[in-house]
């Protein structure tokens, strides 16, 4: 049996022995007020993200996540990457850069492979070309959220292309769950400090009206410093260990306005605004070496924007043809700029300024529509659900510079020309129809749910003189298009009322990347150029989880195991397979030259736990505790028997809470563990991260009816350690620079009126 195949097979056998603990605690005396087999379902949590349809968790044949805004406050949350904080198997790189925190991993595979959706929309693409350019989707505030869900695993047949290795889905704040025709005003407004990066926030979120009418408006502001790490080397150059200095502004705005003309019947316009500056010193960059020419100091300045308007109609009825039906139309548009200055020495030309500006712009207009319907057929209980969803992008990107002599100003010519393209001006356009069938039989005991999805793609390119001028040589671009049924199948089954099971089979599709595609660079003093791949396949992925789920007012646990398969994954800049046989050389202009390439099957496999115990089912004088755990572990190798440097070291977290009914006050501790990277595990030189244990203490007071106040102490124990997930920007920099911050302390300051 292959290993990946033996690692997944020993992962299993801890479901094998699952049952007979969770029914031998289910059988044991419960307290008098919480029998075992006795939930209740208005209590559980409601995710969408799985079904599309809002179900309880334990309905849903999938492992997700979902944060409320209680949890977002509770933990102190600043960022995307504080909201995994206590979330194994999920990370969110970007410590040690200038460019910020990059998207969601999840079970080993992230970028653009994961989709992120913010109230339905998915968010901007990542995009980076070279050393100044790292466009990346850190591009919603977390004091606008109401909710987050993560799904885990390919979910294509249901959101369509990048979804091949989950889905992150959030949902901003809505008038509704603010205002009714008891209390038409609600304002409620945040003061927060962190001395990890020596940040402050402030933030107010105001609604008025009534079921009928009613409006909501989001403000947030926030100024920080750098993340400050575990290093105290400071100086110039790559040996620098503490962070880079850093000014981050970072702005926020959102406005809903929510319409009931009639019953059942409901309105949403909704603008969502972003901006961020971010002023970056590149100390550790200073003293750099480049073909003779010293880099004697290097400043940043990078700015991110987006902006998002869309109205959506929804239609629920209990006795209407559809049970709901929902529409939303919108546009979204975004800009990633970032300038570079570098003070140079030439020993030939002397002292040199140089400027590189590089854009990356994306504009996507969308529409996605579903119904529901409800009805018994064939001895079951269906929900069908159906719809469409549709969305064009135009991307593009700019590259531009100069350099001139700082002593006599006169302009040097450059190596290449500017200002460039990466890839040609894109439009992509995607049409999908999508079909899921949710049959309950059994009375309720089980549940089996299949789904198709059909996408079709296509990508338009619109080369300019900027484009052809900046890659001479470079054939014509070439439009391209693809497209692909997806298919899902989840069974759950309720053996006990407290005790389910549940499997499940998932497909996941993208597309390839139009700057995969069609990407064109030349250099001809570095001696190589990167050419197009019109002949690259679409990704796709294939996903089985087996898992079982204890729920009852005890507290609930789950166990899941998974194995994935991806296939065609793309593999960007790497020798041209049509020169393989000169080196890599092109004979035509002797330049190295690189291409993307899609490489064998990818195997991801793991196991998962999480479970909640209510202390009070042991001793009625622990009512007020409770105990909280997570544990994520993944392995994955390629066809070719190469480790997947995407996938974190096991997790673990637990947490001891603290919260009596009748109290104002409130407190948590959580310890936190991470294995080490072993080298064996690590394709390449890639630095071999050290296991590490972190403990922090969360504590929550109401100071009155209306003041709040959180306290978090992070760290406790001043551990100097670096996340696995931050180690790809390393190269010859000294580590540390990359290390997470040691104690540090967070405070808000919360009033409602």
């Amino acid at each position: 049996m292959p290993a990946h195949r033996t690692i997944f097979a020993s992962s299993l056998l801890p479901l094998c022995f699952l049952p007979s603990l969770v029914i031998a605690q289910s059988t044991s005396p419960p307290p008098d007020n919480a029998a075992s087999d006795d939930r209740d379902p208005a209590l559980e949590t409601v995710t969408v993200v799985g079904t599309r349809t809002e179900r309880r968790l334990s309905e849903v044949e999938a492992t997700i996540s979902v944060y409320g805004r209680e949890d977002i406050d509770r933990w102190l949350v600043r960022d995307i990457q504080d909201l995994i904080r206590f979330e194994p198997g999920v990370s969110v790189a970007g410590g040690g850069s200038r460019f910020g925190l990059e998207g969601f991993t999840i079970r080993g595979i992230g970028g653009n492979r994961v989709l992120t959706l913010v109230d339905g929309i998915r968010m901007p693409e990542e995009f980076s070309f070279g050393p100044f350019l790292s466009a990346r989707r850190d591009f919603v505030d977390v004091d606008t959220i109401s909710r987050v869900e993560i799904a885990r695993g390919p979910s294509s047949t249901l959101y369509g292309s990048d979804a091949l290795g989950g889905v992150v889905s959030v949902t901003t704040r809505a008038p509704n769950e603010y205002v009714s025709a008891e209390e038409p005003l609600y304002l409620d407004t945040k003061a927060g400090y962190s001395s990890e990066d020596n940040s402050v926030m402030g933030s107010l979120n105001a609604a008025y009206g009534t079921e009928r009418v009613a409006g909501l408006i989001t403000y947030t502001q926030r100024s920080a410093e750098e993340t400050q790490t575990a290093g105290d080397i400071g100086g110039f150059g790559s040996g620098r260990s503490k962070a880079d200095p850093q000014a981050i502004d970072t702005r926020s705005f959102g406005a809903k306005l929510a319409v009931s003309p009639f019953e059942g019947h409901n309105l949403i316009f909704a603008l969502d605004l972003l901006d961020a500056d971010v002023d970056t010193t590149l100390l550790s960059d200073f003293g750099e070496v480049a073909r003779g020419i010293v880099t004697d100091a290097r400043n940043a300045q990078d700015q991110r924007e987006r902006s998002r308007y869309s109205l959506s109609y929804r239609y629920d009825s209990a006795s209407g043809l559809l049970n709901n039906a929902q529409v939303t139309v919108y546009r979204q548009t975004s800009e990633t700029q970032q300038l570079t200055l570098d003070e140079r020495t030439s020993p030939r030309l002397g002292a040199l300024t140089r400027e590189r500006l590089s854009t990356f712009e994306q504009q996507i207009d969308g529409l996605f529509a579903q119904a529901s319907r409800s009805a018994r057929a064939f001895g079951a209980e269906h929900t069908l659900t159906f719809g469409v969803d549709w969305y064009r992008t135009d991307n593009a990107n700019l590259r531009d510079g100069g350099t001139v002599s700082a002593v006599t100003g006169a302009v040097v010519p450059e190596f290449a020309p500017l200002p460039t393209r990466d890839f040609p001006p894109t439009e992509v356009e995607n049409r999908a129809l999508f079909l899921q069938d949710e049959m309950v039989f059994l009375e309720g005991r089980l549940r089996i749910t299949p789904g198709l999805r059909y996408d079709d793609y296509s990508a338009s390119t619109r080369p300019d003189d900027l484009y052809f001028n900046g890659n001479p040589g470079v054939p014509a671009p070439e439009d391209f298009d693809d497209s692909d049924l997806t298919l899902k199948l989840g069974a759950l089954y309720q053996f006990t009322p407290a005790i389910a099971g549940w499997a499940r089979y998932s497909e996941g599709f993208r597309a390839p990347p139009y700057d995969d595609v069609n990407v064109g660079f030349s250099n001809f003093l570095g001696g190589y150029k990167t050419i197009a791949a019109p002949d690259l396949a679409s990704e796709s992925s294939t996903g089985y989880e087996v898992g079982l789920r204890f729920n009852n007012r005890w507290g609930q646990a789950q166990l899941a195991a998974f194995t994935t398969r991806y296939d065609n994954f793309i593999e960007a800049n790497v020798i041209a397979p049509g020169f393989a046989t000169s080196g890599g050389i092109d004979p035509a202009d002797g330049l190295l030259t690189f291409q993307s390439v899609n490489r064998g099957a990818v195997d991801i496999e793991g196991i998962e736990f999480r479970g909640q115990l209510a202390l009070g089912a042991l001793s009625p004088a622990l009512a007020a505790f409770s105990l909280e755990g997570a544990a994520a572990y993944a392995s994955g190798e390629s066809s070719e028997n190469i480790p997947i440097n995407t996938v974190d070291p096991l997790s673990t977290v637990l947490g001891l809470r603290w919260a009596p009914t009748q109290s104002a006050w409130s407190s948590e501790l959580i310890w936190s563990w991470s294995a080490d990277k072993d080298s064996s595990d690590i394709d390449g030189d890639r630095f071999a991260t050290d296991s590490f244990h972190l403990l922090d203490l969360l504590v929550h007071a109401d100071l009155s009816d209306r003041i709040s106040i959180d306290l978090g102490v992070f760290n406790l124990l001043d551990e100097r350690y670096i996340r696995w997930a931050d180690t790809a920007g390393i190269g010859e920099d000294n580590p540390m620079r990359f290390s997470r911050p040691g104690r540090n302390v967070s405070i808000n300051l919360r009033a409602v009126w």
